[in-house]
Formats: C-alpha cells, sequence, structure tokens
C-alpha cells in the first residue's frame, strides 16, 4: 500500500524493498536537497490528535517519526517509541509521531493504543503535506517508519528507521557528544554502497534467466554484502518469482542465512525467508524450516502476519511426515 508518507517496510513490502535503494529508502533519480545539519522544517499545518500542538524551540530535542496505521513495522515502532518517550521526557526530548491519513482513522487508532499504554507521546495528522515536504521530500526517503532527529540548535542531526540505532544516538544527542558531521559523511558512505549493491542486484535478474553464469557471478558479489534488506529479498524473490528451472536455490539459502546471521535471529520477516529457502532444498532440510518457522511466529506480535508464518509452518510440519 502506498501513501504520501511511503512505502511500509514489511514482509509484503520485501520486492519494492529491493527496488529502493536498500535499507536507506533513496529516490537516486532526484537528489535530495535535505543535509545533515540543515535547520529543521517548522511542524506546520498539522492537525493534532494527541499532547500538542507542539512547535520547535531551541534548547529542546525532538524526534519526528512518519507512520500509518496499515504498517506493521509502524505498529512495532510504537512501544518502543513509547519507551524511548518515558526514558528521555526529563531530558527535553519529544517525540511526534505524524500520519497523513485521515482524523476517523488515526483518532480510533490511537484510542486503542492508550488503553494499552502503547503510545505515549504526540501525534499528529499531516493531511497538506508541509511537513512531509520538509523532512520525507527533503532527505529522498520514501519509507516508513523513519524518523528524524532535530537537536538543541534546531538542526536536523540524523535520520533513519526508529528501530535501527536511533536510541544510542539519541543518548549522544542528550548528552551533546553527537558528531553529526561525522555521521553525514559515514551515511553518505553508506547510500553509495546501498547504490551499489541495487545495481548488482537489478543486474542479478536481469541475468537470471538468459546468462547463468553471470548470474553466479553477480550473486556471489551479492552475497558478500551486508545489506541485509537486499540479502532477504533477494532470497525471497529468487525463491518466489524465478521460473524453477533458473531458481538458484543455494543462492537463496546463502543470502538468507547471512541477513538471519547479521540480525541475530531476531528478524521475524527474515527468519521466514531463510525456512522457505531451507523447505525448498529438500527433505533434508525441512526439520530445520520448521524449527525457524517457529522462532519466526514467536517474535512476531503482528496477527495476520503470525497467521501467514502459521500457515507456512503447517506446510513444513506436514512434510516431515511425508
Amino acid at each position: 500500500m502506498k501513501t504520501r508518507a511511503g512505502l511500509c517496510l514489511g514482509v509484503a513490502a520485501l520486492l519494492i524493498l529491493a527496488v529502493l535503494v536498500g535499507a536507506a529508502q533513496r529516490d537516486a533519480s532526484q537528489p535530495a536537497p535535505g543535509q545533515i545539519g540543515d535547520p529543521a522544517a517548522p511542524l506546520t499545518g498539522l492537525q493534532w490528535i494527541k499532547a500538542g500542538p507542539v512547535q520547535l524551540e531551541r534548547g529542546s530535542i525532538y524526534v519526528v517519526e512518519f507512520w500509518a496505521t496499515w504498517c506493521p513495522p509502524c505498529r512495532t515502532s510504537i512501544p518502543h517509541l513509547t519507551e524511548i518517550q518515558r526514558q528521555f521526557k526529563d531530558q527535553g526530548v519529544t517525540i511526534i509521531g505524524i500520519s497523513d491519513e485521515t482524523a476517523d482513522i488515526v483518532k480510533p487508532f490511537v484510542a486503542q493504543m492508550d488503553e494499552q499504554k502503547k503510545m505515549e507521546y504526540a501525534v499528529a495528522i499531516d493531511r497538506e503535506g508541509q511537513v512531509h515536504k520538509g523532512y520525507m521530500e527533503a532527505f529522498g526517503v520514501r519509507g516508513i517508519p523513519h524518523a528524524f532527529i532535530v537537536g538543541k540548535e534546531g538542526n536536523l542531526l540524523w535520520h533513519g528507521h526508529p528501530m535501527a540505532g536511533m536510541d544510542a544516538v539519541l543518548k549522544e544527542v542528550v548528552a551533546g557528544q553527537f558528531d553529526h558531521v561525522a555521521y553525514a559523511r559515514k551515511k553518505a558512505a553508506e547510500e553509495k554502497e546501498e547504490a551499489r549493491v541495487l545495481a548488482l542486484y537489478k543486474n542479478y535478474f536481469t541475468a537470471v534467466g538468459t546468462n547463468p553464469g553471470e548470474a553466479a557471478t553477480i550473486g556471489a558479489q551479492l552475497v558478500d554484502s551486508d545489506n541485509t534488506a537486499m540479502l532477504n529479498a533477494l532470497a525471497w524473490r529468487i525463491l518466489t518469482d524465478v521460473p524453477q528451472e533458473s531458481r538458484d536455490l543455494e543462492l537463496a539459502r546463502a543470502a538468507a542465512a547471512k541477513a538471519v546471521t547479521l540480525t541475530e535471529e531476531k528478524n521475524p520477516s527474515i527468519l521466514d525467508t531463510y525456512a522457505l529457502a531451507l523447505y525448498e532444498l529438500g527433505k533434508k532440510y525441512v526439520a530445520q524450516a520448521v524449527t525457524l518457522q517457529k522462532k519466526a511466529i514467536e517474535l512476531t506480535d503482528n496477527a495476520q502476519a503470525k497467521e501467514n508464518l502459521s500457515k507456512a509452518l503447517q506446510r513444513y510440519e506436514a512434510a516431515t511426515v511425508e
């Protein structure tokens, strides 16, 4: 599902994710004007649903996060953001969650989260898109959830997935120890590497049906990458989108296995991909697929995702008794 807020980075978006530039979700065709260290855009044109209005003030720190009710990873991030708000509330940190959906969708969702004490931070609606333009569009970001940290001087210091190292950065920002210049340099290098990997990814699926030798060479380069989103997407697409006669199951297994290792077996989507790769490799690996799929289910909170994972588990378990 696509809205002005962007693409939801979840299981159903794996193939979309691969078409974007890895984890950063940058639109390389249109260089973004936003730069780390730039003044943060004001929070104008918002309809406040909870704990607002909030205006950016010097001396305070803000986390401006873009999300949507329909996005499973966004919902997963909500309790995490609540914990961060509790942890840093007395240190001048304010978290604002911004959706581009309508009030009749966001209000009941927030009320439900309030009953469970899972969304204890400010929430607003950006129907006019002014704030989205000043943050997401300015930095060429299309994937949600995505957060921006605004420092005490009113400058943008960091942006990324709210569950991808933001806690550690925020601690440094609060302590006045975060080097945003060094971070910007590192971010640029990462984006350059992601663009390289994306080109290889595209080339692999161009060659896979026509030039197996070239595809194998590119596949080996891709498995050398540490880009977990790409590795997962590569494996999933091989397993679900490539004709059976052209599928490199061993490459899919290797890519998924590395993604599992890089995420320390904590990402249910990636465990799901690895389990499918093992299942497709044959009965010798089915028992391991069952074990991994059970772990993926244990790590999943979303009811719909859990149901889908459970259906796959039933298929794997059935294969162990055939």
